[in-house]
């Protein structure tokens, strides 16, 4: 009889603690297999030497301040940036960006290349990116050649302050029809030619402040569609006048460009 009971303790001991541990236990949860990312990737100062891989749903991406060397071929689209709107590429080492490093990009809008060591950009680099309405490319080494500078039916600001543009030629801004604010600061540029702006009917806003411009006439404009605002401070131009130039805006500009013809 007591040796009934001791077993019927025993049976009853592991019938509970088997339910525990049944109870206890927790199933486990299956990997994930994809990433979260934000919709603003910022990847500043980290040491970048290429674009690292992202996400259909960032829609802007700060890579500033790193390493990157150069931009191959769809680099952003093969790398799941599908819908970037804003790319930041501040102070790299980019000397070299491919014609298609955009390419399939339909959404960019804004585009920040300065401070890099880029010479100049093939024609069609954003032609296919119908939404682009910024591109600043100041700090570069960018000098301007006797052809276009770059299409785009859509691009509105156009930076390119600090680099080494000692010229102007007819057919630079042809393939711009929309821009509206150019701004050039600080270059060596001299030499503008007549008919240089003709194909920028819509320009707003033209900044030349510290550069070596000395001449503005009707002839590089279109029809006696002039800018709003032109920025010579700090110019030869400028330095003509007492006291100097600084912005000049609306009826002075158009007073300024018609002093030319007495001259």
């Amino acid at each position: 009889m007591e040796f009934c009971a001791v077993f019927f303790m025993i049976s009853l001991w592991r019938t509970t603690l088997t339910a525990t541990l049944t109870l206890g236990r927790t199933e486990p949860k299956p990997l994930e297999t994809t990433t979260d990312y934000p919709v603003y990737f910022n990847q500043m100062d980290r040491g970048l030497t290429s674009i690292p891989q992202g996400s259909a749903s960032i829609r802007m991406v700060n890579f500033g301040f790193n390493k990157i060397t150069d931009l191959p071929p769809f680099v952003f689209a093969y790398k799941g940036f599908v819908e970037l709107q804003t790319i930041h590429l501040r102070r790299n080492q980019i000397t070299t960006v491919s014609k298609r490093a955009f390419k399939d990009l339909k959404q960019l809008k804004d585009l920040y290349l300065q401070e890099n060591n880029v010479t100049g950009l093939e024609l069609n680099t954003f032609k296919s990116n119908f939404k682009l309405r910024k591109l600043d490319l100041s700090g570069n080494r960018i000098r301007f050649r006797n052809r276009p500078f770059l299409y785009s039916n859509s691009l509105e600001t156009l930076i390119l302050s600090d680099n080494r543009i000692d010229q102007i030629f007819e057919v630079t801004f042809n393939k711009l029809p929309n821009l509206r604010y150019l701004v050039m600061n600080s270059n060596v540029l001299f030499s503008i030619p007549d008919g240089s702006f003709v194909p920028i009917k819509k320009l707003e806003y033209l900044a030349l402040a510290h550069t070596g411009v000395y001449k503005l006439s009707e002839e590089m404009f279109k029809n006696g569609s002039y800018p709003k605002i032109i920025d010579l401070t700090d110019s030869p131009l400028a330095s003509m006048f007492n006291p100097p130039l600084t912005k000049v805006k609306n009826e002075g500009v158009i007073d300024l460009i018609s002093i030319d013809k007495y001259f």
